[in-house]
């Protein structure tokens, strides 16, 4: 890939509940060829996308992202959220303000993991003027099996005690076969294994209806997968791809990969497959598949 300038700027937005949602951009010195919106994963933030923005902005795209509320360098209680509705107000309001800023350019959404669902469930609910949704290991699914005493507890603790902190089991060597991605995870402060009783419950009731749902989908749709993803189920993400409305639809599986495809070592065929698509939609052609 050549060497190109690439543009950086951060900023923040005014979220419902008085909440301070911080954005970034990185962008090539020309206008781009359309958009990335980006959301990021459970308990981490949006500047963990480094290698997707080196790959991709000098192929000519724009990667806007987000700090979703309680993540990052945006304010809120860690790992909590009141009602999942939440993520998709303040989503809009991120890609309200991306429209404004590249009026032209087509905008393609982008979830990793629980960013994932909360796009699938934007995009089940209205397109917002979007021209297709990509989904990264979309968290659709968990992998881990919960036992049904601590499933119990967690929904009466989300009634009473709704910030009561939950153990979260997810490790950073879940994430990537990369060692330098993994260490780089633990030594992040911006990362959080806060995960309260309401967040909880509220992927127990959104993650099968969002499922469930797939049939409402009719954006141009893109899955990117880990075939041995430890934390989301690449069965579900299948069931939900099966399930899609979407009569333009793509999944690609990445064997051996771990949960995160865009920091894995074998990234490259990833980001190869994403511009692939990319190009085929911008240039009027569409998938086989």
């Amino acid at each position: 890939m050549s060497t190109v300038a690439i543009k950086h700027d951060m900023g923040d937005l005014s979220a419902p509940g008085t909440e301070r949602l911080v954005w970034q951009s990185w962008s090539p010195v020309a206008a781009p060829r359309a958009v990335l919106a980006v959301l990021h994963g459970f308990g981490e933030h949006c500047a963990r996308y480094g290698f997707l923005v080196e790959d991709m902005v000098p192929r000519g795209y724009a990667v806007h992202a987000y700090d979703l509320r309680g993540h990052g360098r945006s304010t809120g209680r860690r790992g909590h959220i009141d009602r999942f509705d939440r993520y998709l107000d303040d989503t809009r309001i991120f890609l309200e303000r991306m429209r404004r800023r590249h009026p032209l350019a087509p905008v393609y959404l982008l979830g990793h993991s629980m960013g994932g669902l909360v796009a699938a469930a934007l995009a089940e609910q209205d397109d917002s003027g979007l021209a297709g949704l990509i989904l990264s290991s979309p968290f659709l699914g968990m992998r881990i099996a919960v036992p049904t005493g601590q499933l119990r507890a967690a929904r009466l603790l989300s009634r009473v005690v709704p910030f009561f902190s939950l153990d979260n089991p997810l490790r950073n060597e879940d994430l990537s076969h990369d060692p330098e991605v993994v260490a780089a995870a633990g030594k992040d402060i911006l990362n959080h294994r806060c995960a309260s009783a309401r967040w909880a419950t509220e992927m127990i009731r959104v993650m099968p209806a969002t499922v469930a749902a797939a049939d409402r989908l009719s954006l141009p749709l893109l899955l990117l997968y880990a075939g041995d993803d430890p934390v989301a189920d690449p069965q579900v993400a299948e069931r939900f791809f099966d399930r899609a409305g979407s009569k333009d639809k793509t999944q690609r599986r990445y064997e051996g990969f771990y949960h995160e495809i865009f920091n894995e070592v074998g990234r490259a065929e990833v980001f190869a497959d994403l511009a692939a698509w990319l190009d085929e939609h911008l240039t009027g052609a569409r998938p086989t598949e």
